[in-house]
């Protein structure tokens, strides 16, 4: 088996493996996730059906709840910071194809990683999605559905598609 097999068999490995802890429900299920993520996070609730790529790339804070049915693709690096909620279904993705090679077809051009950076009191509500390469700042509100492609303010309240600032938290 060549090295490139390899390392795609223990990714593959690694993705059956999660598809299992996913399934593990309630507290003793985050706990085992927690436990397996090797994080040193205190309070750290992953829930259900949780999706994790790349967890080497993954540094949580504390007090950080990741909802059911999330996928957090951390190719590119994923940080959270501390006290964050993240929302069912969530999306975070920090590599995304390249494309801009007319020449080439579009699945051998590669991926551009960004690093995405959520810092401390961030809620991520439900459906959102995440761009990479983007920094919520601290205190940060993503209303449900939203698609982040910017990097927000400190405090702000963001919707839409592409988010925008619609308020400040008080």
């Amino acid at each position: 088996m060549s090295s490139k097999c390899f390392i795609y068999f223990i990714r593959e490995l690694k993705m059956w493996f999660w598809a299992f802890l996913g399934m593990i429900p309630g507290y003793t299920g985050c706990l085992i996730r927690r436990v397996c993520l090797n994080k040193n996070a205190v309070r750290l609730m992953v829930w259900g059906n949780v999706t994790i790529e790349y967890t080497e790339k993954l540094t949580i804070g504390n007090n950080v709840s990741i909802n059911r049915g999330c996928v957090l693709n951390c190719g590119g690096g994923v940080s959270i910071g501390n006290n964050v909620l993240i929302g069912p279904g969530v999306l975070i993705y920090s590599q995304n194809h390249n494309w801009s090679q007319k020449y080439e077809v579009i699945c051998k051009q590669g991926y551009c990683k960004k690093a995405v950076e959520v810092e401390d009191d961030v809620w991520i509500a439900a459906g959102a999605k995440i761009l990479p390469g983007v920094r919520l700042k601290k205190g940060t509100v993503v209303a449900a559905g939203a698609i982040v492609t910017k990097d927000t303010e400190e405090y702000g309240v963001y919707a839409g598609i592409p988010a925008s600032l619609i308020g400040k938290r008080d």
